[in-house]
């Protein structure tokens, strides 16, 4: 687990996410896996759709207020164009942002209330002197917490969500995953690829480098394509293989992505080169 006191904390960010993201079907969802990462009286940026723009700011207090007995984790929209929401419902003039259960269906349907307009703020969890706001569905101790969230591309609304524990009494928060459908106007599923295989794959799969190759392993047969930081795909192998193997021996040092698809996900995975 990675733990972070840092004021702004920049979110895991794959390189060459935005140019890999259209090479994927759009019936695809797209899964980004990290270190589960914990936030201390900071901030996580998080970059739902992986083009590099932050969409959301989950933000954590720790002894704050004037009188220094304020426990937050909040919402917000991040610098990306407006409309990016969180599922939630308003209480008393305040937004709180709900604690979604993985397999809910996010879309137009839902209620997009989790983050005030007017103050652009989302409360997740808010404590005073150790006792939780009513309201607040994330007041921890929490595992596995899901948040429903719309971002607007191209005038049009997408779904994703994102997974967060929180600590007890909202000392601090970790986000371990998210998913996006960058299908436009289509639904999502919270926790589809938890559902699913994903997490299964991503678990067992084994990455190494030996003797100017690339190795990945897999405990179920699944397609392997690799990527150079520019987009373009260098290498694939077939669904059917466990074990993966790739000579890099041609291949420029850098950054490379190695995508692991499914029948209906796909996870970038970063690998150097020396």
């Amino acid at each position: 687990m990675e733990k972070s006191d840092s004021k702004r904390l920049s979110q895991y960010m794959a390189t060459a996410a935005a140019l890999l993201g259209s090479t994927a079907a759009q019936a695809q969802y797209q899964y980004t896996d990290i270190s589960d990462t914990t936030i201390v009286d900071g901030i996580f940026e998080l970059d739902l759709d992986g083009d590099t723009i932050v969409d959301f700011t989950i933000e954590h207090i720790l002894g704050g207020g004037q009188l220094g007995n304020v426990n937050a984790v909040l919402l917000h929209p991040g610098d990306s164009i407006e409309g990016n929401l969180a599922m939630g419902a308003g209480q008393n003039g305040f937004s709180y942002v709900e604690k979604v259960l993985p397999g809910t269906t996010i879309d137009a349907s839902q209620s997009w209330s989790g983050i005030n307009s007017a103050t652009d703020a989302g409360y997740m969890a808010f404590h005073v002197d150790g006792v939780a706001y009513p309201n607040s569905n994330w007041a921890g101790p929490l595992t596995d917490g899901y948040l429903g969230l719309r971002i607007v591309k191209n005038d049009t609304a997408c779904y994703g969500w994102a997974r967060i524990d929180v600590e007890d009494s909202a000392k601090s928060f970790t986000i371990k995953d998210w998913s996006f459908n960058p299908a436009m106007d289509s639904t999502h599923t919270a926790g589809f690829e938890l559902l699913d295989i994903m997490e299964t794959v991503l678990r067992s799969m084994k990455v190494s480098q030996t003797q100017g190759y690339l190795n990945v392993t897999l405990e179920n047969p699944q397609g392997i394509s690799v990527f150079d930081a520019t987009g373009k795909l260098i290498a694939a192998s077939s669904k059917t293989a466990q074990a993966h193997r790739f000579s890099t021996e041609l291949w420029s040092s850098g950054m490379y992505i190695v995508r692991i698809e499914g029948d209906n996900w796909y996870h970038n995975l970063k690998v150097w080169i020396p």
